[in-house]
This record gives structure tokens, sequence and C-alpha cells, in this order.
């Protein structure tokens, strides 16, 4: 069955950049037959970026469409257009700020197909650790994250999207913190596996595999999207799977943004999986410094 990849790019040049470094250097890039970029409003710098990088790896097999910026039905219309051009195939989708593991695909591809033959089998799901699905399986998996979790941060754990480590950035840098590195978190993984979990709720979808069969019988990604998604799949006595041998690390979501851009989390990221990338620690604080001035900037205007 070919494999499509979507990767979503708004705004984050930043992320976006990160993104395409971990996705070329663990070879997977040319395990799938279409990458497609799904161009979110991108212009100027950004569009220039995507140019370059297309045309530095001929070798692959790019795709892109695009549209305006936006959310909801503008995010749902380009994967539609993109399941169109590429029907009958295993999707790929991941964000901007979406970092992958060695094996990531591999990994999603055999928890779908796993599963492929249950007709009530939505969407499958690598264990993000800034999410709410991926914190509560976390915890749950290794006593020691949750004896410090209770004694760090107050809000009690739910698996829910929308639950405290999408509220608190304290507690999504906390836990991206304890998974750094993908070979430590690799190893830890393989000390203690755990059979894929089935479970029915809204969760984040910055990452995730499905195939035809399901986009065709709900008619398409619904305009709302991520709940709408989700939800239907629930209504319908389905269920969605976590890979639980595959981590993937996601750095914000937009109410988490300026508190994290004010960390040094997106280079310590590159600097703890791709160290031969990383730049000097001045330029990483020249960077951050970068990231932090508008909003310095912004507080200064208000006083």
């Amino acid at each position: 069955m070919p494999r499509i990849l979507m990767i979503l790019t708004s705004h984050r040049l930043d992320c976006f950049r990160l993104a395409m470094d971990m996705l070329l250097a663990h070879g997977q890039a040319e395990s799938f037959d279409r990458i497609v970029l799904l161009l979110n409003g991108v212009e100027g710098r950004h569009l220039a970026y995507v140019d370059h990088l297309t045309a530095s790896r001929p070798d692959l097999p790019w795709d892109r469409i695009a549209g305006p910026r936006g959310k909801g039905p503008l995010v749902a219309g380009l994967q539609n257009q993109c399941v169109e051009r590429y029907p009958d195939a295993l999707y790929f989708k991941i964000d901007e700020d979406v970092f992958v593991s060695p094996g990531w695909a591999d990994r999603l591809a055999a928890a779908w197909q796993a599963h492929a033959e249950d007709p009530g089998l939505g969407l499958v799901t690598p264990v993000v650790p800034n999410n709410g699905t991926g914190l509560f399986h976390l915890l749950h998996r290794f006593p020691d994250l949750m004896a410090e979790y209770e004694q760090r941060f107050p809000p009690p754990l739910t698996p829910d999207a929308d639950g405290p480590a999408w509220k608190y950035p304290q507690i999504a840098e906390w836990i991206t913190r304890q998974f750094l590195r993908f070979e430590h978190a690799e190893r830890r993984f393989s000390a203690k596996p755990v059979p894929p979990e089935r479970f029915a709720r809204r969760f984040s979808i910055n990452c995730l595999a499905y195939g035809y069969g399901h986009w065709k019988a709900m008619g398409g990604i619904p305009d709302d999207e991520e709940p709408a998604w989700c939800q239907w799949v629930v209504d319908r006595g389905g269920f969605h799977v976590l890979a639980t041998d595959t981590l993937v690390h996601h750095y914000s979501f937009f109410v988490q943004q300026r508190w994290l851009d004010r960390t040094s989390l997106l280079e310590d990221l590159r600097a703890a999986n791709l160290p031969a990338t990383a730049p000097p620690r001045p330029v990483r604080w020249a960077t951050r410094a970068a990231r932090i001035a508008p909003q310095v900037w912004e507080k200064v205007r208000g006083a």
C-alpha cells in the first residue's frame, strides 16, 4: 500500500526547519511514496525555505498543496485535497512543530496494520509527551515520573485533550525533557515494553496515521477537524490506537507557545538529537533572545 506523508506548515519556520531536519536525518523520508507539504498561508522567507528544501533533495517525491492561512475547514480542506489526489493509501500527517524519532513511520504503519481488519479502527497515534494522552500514558507506564508529577504539580492527571499538559506549559516542558533525547527514550521504552492501547476519546492529532477506508467512511475530514474527527469515531463505537513503542515530540500548543518560547526547549531538542547541526551556545542564546524580544517589547509598550 502506498504511503503518503502530509506535513502541515504555516508560520513557525524555526520549528519547521527542525522538523524537516529530524525527518531527513532518520532516513525514513525515502520510505514514503509521496511527501506532500500542506502550505497553510506560507509566504516570504518560509516559502523560500520550502523551495530550497525541495530543490536540495530532488530524489524525494515532493508535492505541495497551498491554501490561505487559517484553522478548521482550511486545514481540513488541505488534507482532503491530498487524499483525493492520492487515494487508496496509508496516510501519515504531522504538524510543523512535530519532531519524529527513528523508526516512527514503520512503527505507526505496523500498529495500523495490526488493527486494519477491524472496522472500528480510526486513527493511530504515537506517544506524544506533551499531549493529554501521551502524558497520561507515560506517567502510568513509569511510576517514578508519576511520583515526581504529583510532587511538583497540583493539577489532577487526566487524559483529556485540554487537560494539564495543555493548560500548563510548565508541565509540557517538564515531561518533554524527561524524554528529550530519542536515543534515551528508546532505551527506556525497550526496558519496559507495553502492548498498543485502544482508546475512544478526543486527542491532539498533531501526529497520526490513518487508512483510506476510514477517510471514505467518514466522508472526508470534517471542517472542525480534531474535535469532530475524534468524536465521529467515538460516536460509532470505534477506537483509536496508541502505538506505545513510538515516541514523537511536539513543541507547543498555541496556549503554551509564548511561555515555551521563553525557554531553551527548541534549541535543546536540536542539540540532544541532531548535535552536529546545533549552533554554538552564543548563537542558541541569540536565537532564544530573538523569540523573547517581541514579548518584552509588548510589555514595554503596554507599561
